[in-house]
């Protein structure tokens, strides 16, 4: 399935989720950050931190800077990182909010590179011809969206 690739609305779109991270996660008090959490038991700060991973993850693989290690779902044909992201949660569960910020500034800088450097949007994705580069670039934006969305139902 092909999506029209829009440069200009993606990077506008990352931006918009990074100002609204931006200015969301300031709000969590400390307590909040550690103990308010999904029914799966996922934290806020969990859910950070995978923000983080994910958008970093996600644009590497699309600029073909590392290559796919995780299996598919041969349902949906994007990749099935569920044991991997419980594995990033245990190792990020003890960095101070500090580290964080920095670590999602990095990933939306490199986010941001992938929308603006993929020369081709239509060629195969890092997973093959299921889904495009296009498609793996609206991912980072869409699946950064729905984790924020998140995180302010926590504030609730």
């Amino acid at each position: 399935m092909s999506i029209s690739f829009d440069r200009a609305r993606l990077l506008a779109g990352l931006a918009a989720e990074q100002a609204a991270l931006t200015t969301l996660l300031p709000r969590f008090s400390d307590t909040q950050w550690r103990e308010s959490s999904r029914d799966d038991g996922w934290t806020a700060q969990d859910i950070a931190n995978h923000i983080a991973d994910s958008m970093y993850g996600l644009a590497r693989l699309t600029l073909g800077e590392m290559p796919p290690m995780l299996p598919v779902d041969p349902e949906t044909g994007w990749m099935d990182p569920s044991g991997y992201n419980e594995q990033r949660r245990q190792q990020n569960r003890e960095l101070p909010r500090e580290k964080l910020a920095s670590r999602l500034a990095s990933a939306f800088g490199t986010a941001q590179r992938a929308i603006e450097t993929t020369t081709d949007p239509e060629a195969p994705g890092p997973y093959g011809p299921t889904h495009t580069k296009a498609q793996w670039l609206q991912r980072i934006v869409t699946h950064t969206r729905e984790h924020r969305k998140e995180l302010e139902l926590l504030l609730t």
